[in-house]
């Protein structure tokens, strides 16, 4: 008997660490609305009425997807009495009042006391190296005290890359733009230059091919009719180089094959010789 309840022990121990350790490492933006409201609906008296002011973010649409969702959320466990949106909305506009961070408990009380809300619920969601923390407290417009808070490590995922409109790369969490930059776009351009080279390296190889055709064949005017030829060769080879430089700023990144190629020297057994080095990824 002893023993079992050893083994019974040890097993929810196992549980508590596997659960610490699913918690460290980050869930996603959706489950951990989904916790907060679970965690303030438990905590809070039931009945409650709350007002949800929002979570702070650098990115308008996600602060909107983040309070909707919390707000759903929150109104499914039927356990608190939610202040509805419109009615929050209009006494913001009365307060001229943004979230743009932290909100002082003066404009908490103010608010909570228009909306006749006894508890005001807030926060934020700032990046910290490869996850996002979301941190959100629910404070007591009457005593002006904290009464509960929750925070989660949020990870990267498909909802968060479409509202961000960034992701997290690499070990280091660095955060990159998840599409090109106006200098990179640039950068293709000025590679478009040799025969479309940076269509190619970036997965367009429709735009390659046709700035490659058209090259070859104001090379092959200018050859076969050095009088009239070179002309029209020019106005050619001119208008890709022109498509080169305005194509890029309607690409977007996409996950594809890409190549990769560099022209340069290369030493060989004859000596130094010029050539092509190429690579291929996915």
């Amino acid at each position: 008997m002893k023993m079992r309840k050893i083994i019974f022990a040890f097993m929810f121990s196992l549980i508590g660490v596997a659960g610490s350790f699913s918690q460290s490492k980050g869930v996603t933006i959706d489950n951990a609305l989904n916790q907060a409201a679970e965690k303030f609906s438990s905590s809070l008296k039931s009945g409650t009425t709350v007002a949800i002011l929002g979570i702070s973010s650098s990115y308008s649409e996600l602060s909107e997807y983040m309070l909707g969702e919390l707000t759903t959320d929150v109104v499914q466990l039927r356990k608190l009495q939610v202040v509805t949106r419109a009615n929050l909305d209009v006494i913001k506009r009365e307060m001229n009042f943004q979230l743009s961070g932290e909100v002082s408990d003066e404009t908490m009380q103010q608010l909570g006391a228009k909306t006749g809300a006894q508890t005001v619920i807030s926060g934020t969601f700032k990046p910290l190296g490869t996850f996002y923390v979301l941190d959100i407290q629910a404070f007591d417009v009457t005593t002006a005290t904290i009464q509960d808070t929750y925070r989660a490590n949020v990870v990267s995922d498909e909802t968060l890359e479409l509202l961000t409109k960034k992701k997290v790369v690499g070990a280091s969490g660095k955060i990159q733009s998840n599409d090109y930059t106006a200098g990179e776009r640039l950068g293709i351009g000025f590679q478009n230059i040799l025969l479309g080279l940076g269509s190619y390296r970036n997965g367009h190889w429709g735009d390659g091919i046709l700035m490659t055709a058209a090259d070859a064949v104001g090379i092959l005017c200018a050859i076969a009719d050095p009088a009239m030829g070179f002309q029209a060769g020019t106005y050619i080879i001119g208008a890709s180089i022109v498509y080169g430089f305005v194509r890029p700023f309607f690409y977007h990144k996409k996950n594809g094959v890409n190549l990769s190629m560099n022209i340069g020297a290369i030493p060989t057994s004859h000596g130094i010789e010029p050539g092509v080095s190429y690579r291929i990824s996915w």
